[in-house]
């Protein structure tokens, strides 16, 4: 991960508001979606750990969570991570002030030059299992290639508190990335979405399927996947013209 970054674009950065909608009676919130800053770093990662991880198939069938080598590893891959300055969060508003975490995206910029990551050095058997995964299914396509690129944006995940849920959070998150894209010259996106919800919310947002990865053909990497809630991963991207 060589990008950083530019000191020109100092993290703060409020890239939306919008009013969400009246629920069992309760009045709609005021959200904001901003850069992640230092303030809530370990907030926004100890929602990641606890949320998503909670959520996310792959990690729910891996059992991510009753391997604390593996805990340990992600926590570490996120925090790197987070030191490029592109991770963004939703809160509630209040007088124009972020409130209350709501939300969470681990964003980050890839680079054709990056080195690849040996896998076999990596500590924690079942995260080693989702990351080789998740590697198989970018490897099906080169989206450098295929977008002429250099750089893309992709996310190492994406997570709403359950009390928020079904305020359109999730939508509003991976809206925000047009502009960031714009803002750093970026002109292509790829993630591999892992669940059918976020499979189906990044094709409502824009996002094509690039490649395919049925989870039952990573047993011959000795990966089973079996039982898992969602059947497969997807690749999918976006190409912008700025």
């Amino acid at each position: 991960m060589n990008w950083k970054r530019p000191a020109s674009f100092p993290v703060g950065q409020v890239w939306s508001r919008f009013q969400g909608r009246e629920r069992d009676g309760k009045p709609a919130c005021m959200y904001q979606i901003r850069d992640m800053d230092e303030r809530w770093r370990k907030q926004c990662l100890d929602m990641m750990q606890k949320t998503f991880i909670d959520d996310e198939p792959l990690c729910q069938i891996l059992e991510i969570e009753k391997d604390p080598a593996s805990i340990q590893t992600i926590r570490s891959n996120w925090e790197d991570i987070a030191d490029q300055g592109l991770c963004i969060a939703c809160f509630t508003e209040e007088l124009g002030q972020p409130k209350d975490l709501v939300g969470f995206n681990i964003l980050l910029v890839k680079s054709q030059e990056d080195a690849e990551e040996n896998l076999d050095t990596i500590k924690g058997e079942q995260w080693k299992k989702l990351l080789r995964t998740l590697t198989v299914a970018e490897q099906l396509v080169d989206v450098f290639d295929l977008y002429k690129v250099d750089q893309i944006l992709t996310s190492s995940g994406l997570t709403v508190l359950p009390g928020h849920r079904g305020q359109n959070i999730g939508a509003r998150i991976i809206a925000v990335r047009e502009q960031i894209c714009k803002t750093f010259n970026i002109y292509g996106v790829a993630t591999v979405f892992t669940a059918i919800t976020s499979q189906v919310l990044a094709a409502k947002c824009g996002y094509h399927t690039l490649a395919e990865l049925n989870y039952e053909d990573m047993k011959p990497f000795g990966i089973d996947l079996t039982g898992c809630t969602t059947k497969s991963a997807k690749l999918m991207g976006i190409k912008y013209t700025l």
